[in-house]
């Protein structure tokens, strides 16, 4: 029994961990504050284009700092 209640308390610990989660006080109704339990996103996909046209832009950078001292002018 002891190893089940261990087990329970884990697998507890590991999903509180990994569930995004933030407790907030009602403003609605100010007479009765309760606690509102909400789930959090992360907008991962602005931060992954953002690194995508960096990555870019500086691949293009490159190529025409190349090519421009292949061609012996300056890069524009």
């Amino acid at each position: 029994m002891k190893k089940l209640s261990m087990l329970g308390i884990i697998s507890g610990a590991a999903l509180l961990a990994a569930v995004p989660f933030s407790i907030q006080w009602s403003q609605k109704n100010v007479g009765s504050a309760a606690p509102i339990m909400m789930l959090s996103k992360a907008d991962a996909a602005t931060a992954g284009m953002q690194r995508r046209e960096a990555r870019r832009t500086a691949r293009q950078t490159g190529r025409h700092a190349r090519r421009a001292a292949r061609r012996g002018t300056t890069p524009q």
